[in-house]
């Protein structure tokens, strides 16, 4: 077999296997009341960079007939830039007539902010219902808020706090941090120095025959 042949056959499997491990899209989910309350963060995070960030509340997982309604507050550390973010609202329900999406600037009369030396303080209002966010199980509610193009400068901290009617506050929290650079994994790099060393070996193998 031709070594440029052989080194294709053996070069592209590997190479599909690093693109393989790329980072993908990340949920981190804590459960509340019997729902699935969820951070995702982005795929790739570099500081000084917009990036968007999502967080959930998913009645999926919930007892039957469970009714919860809620408000919803976020704090962000004074490590990031939310001038010129924007917010979007998804209401998906297994009823498909009740799906729907709103945006709106961050910091509006939907999320009202302040910002001082600490960071961000901000109410979430919902944007059909006003005060409460309003979810069924039976029907399978899901609310997801996202904030489009913050900016990272530093490791940030952001902390959801949900209060249910009549409830005492829960608070989730997760840090953000730049995305590091990605290495090949120990198997991946010996599958490429198996690859280059059988290589060789052919090369070496082809010129002993044309002599």
């Amino acid at each position: 077999m031709a070594p440029a042949r052989l080194l294709f056959l053996l070069v592209a499997p590997i190479a599909m296997l690093f693109g393989a491990n790329t980072a993908k899209a990340e949920a981190i989910t804590s459960i509340w009341l019997g729902a699935e309350v969820s951070f995702i963060i982005p795929d790739v995070v570099v500081y000084d960079e917009a990036f968007d960030i999502s967080f959930s509340v998913d009645t999926a997982t919930a007892a039957p007939s469970i009714t919860l309604a809620f408000m919803t507050y976020l704090n962000m550390s004074d490590t990031l830039t939310a001038a010129g973010s924007a917010w979007e609202y998804e209401f998906i329900s297994s009823e498909d007539q009740w799906d729907l999406t709103l945006f709106g600037d961050f910091g509006d009369a939907t999320t009202p902010t302040t910002h001082d030396a600490g960071g961000y303080s901000s109410r979430f209002y919902d944007p059909i219902n006003g005060n409460y966010t309003w979810l069924w199980s039976d029907y399978e509610d899901k609310v997801v808020w996202t904030l489009h193009d913050l900016v990272l400068h530093e490791a940030t901290n952001f902390e959801l706090t949900i209060q249910a009617f009549m409830m005492a506050p829960v608070s989730f929290a997760i840090d953000v941090v730049e995305t590091p650079l990605e290495v090949p994994e120990p198997s991946s790099a010996a599958f490429l120095g198996l690859g280059l060393s059988l290589l060789a070996a052919c090369s070496h193998r082809a010129a002993l025959r044309r002599r």
